[in-house]
């Protein structure tokens, strides 16, 4: 079984885990989305727009959390090398372990893992790229308002000559805000990445050791089996350019549980 297909595999059944796993919350959804580059981003970087299935799911527990996604990028094309346009796979598994409390405030192991390739993409045959982060992790509620921060080393695994090794070090956040208005279900997300200390193999084409990645995405749920969204996608010195780059990403999810 080649690589791809071993990859599909394990996320198919990390996903029907996540669906049928008990604990105090679960979920799992898959959904469509179209990534819109602005027409500066297709300019300056010549990324090229594209449409994405995703299957997402977490479940969370009193011994932590547990979360990823798996994509098909482009998922209608072959592996012909057209300029950005060929099927891609990215994969994240994310995982928080409880370890203990200081005044009240979780201390949790933090780990994960992003995994992205494809053919053609960043101009290199068979191309593929893991950033892999281990640190510290915390879960912050202020009313409906939760925020998850984190810090770790970062790892990264690169096929296009750069190989593996220590690009310093990551910190981010997720951010969460379910609330109503107009009597309908809405929720307000974020989620951010700082890459600092970078190594030079891995920011020869960035004029910054630190990079910026992440999306703001509004929320909606008219029914219990149905979500749609918008995103506001963003990144800066990352993505392979220099460039700041920004998005928008229309979503609707068909809610498994």
């Amino acid at each position: 079984m080649n690589t791809r297909k071993s990859l599909l595999a394990l996320s198919l059944v990390a996903a029907s885990a996540l669906a049928h796993a008990g604990g105090e919350y679960s979920f799992a959804n898959v959904s469509a989305n179209w990534l819109d580059w602005s027409d500066r981003t297709t300019q300056q970087s010549y990324k090229q727009d594209f449409g994405y299935l995703e299957a997402e799911g977490g479940l969370g527990a009193k011994w932590g959390e547990l979360y990823g996604f798996f994509d098909i990028e482009n998922p209608g094309k072959g592996n012909g090398n057209t300029q950005g346009r060929d099927r891609r796979f990215t994969t994240k598994v994310v995982g928080r372990y409880n370890m203990t409390e200081i005044g009240g405030v979780p201390v949790q192991l933090y780990g994960h893992i992003y995994d992205t390739r494809g053919n053609g993409f960043g101009g290199y045959d068979h191309f593929f790229t893991q950033n892999r982060v281990l640190g510290l992790g915390t879960d912050l509620s202020f009313g409906a308002l939760s925020i998850k921060p984190f810090f770790g080393v970062h790892n990264q695994l690169d096929s296009n000559g750069k190989g593996s090794g220590n690009n310093g070090y990551m910190t981010g956040y997720v951010m969460l805000y379910p609330f109503q208005a107009f009597g309908q279900n809405l929720m307000l997300t974020q989620w951010h990445e700082t890459e600092l200390n970078r190594d030079k193999k891995f920011a020869e084409n960035y004029k910054s050791r630190v990079g910026q990645n992440g999306a703001i995405a509004l929320w909606w749920t008219p029914t219990k089996a149905v979500t749609t969204g918008i995103q506001y996608r963003y990144a800066d010195q990352k993505l392979g350019s220099s460039a700041y780059q920004n998005a928008v990403i229309y979503s609707i999810k068909y809610n498994i549980k």
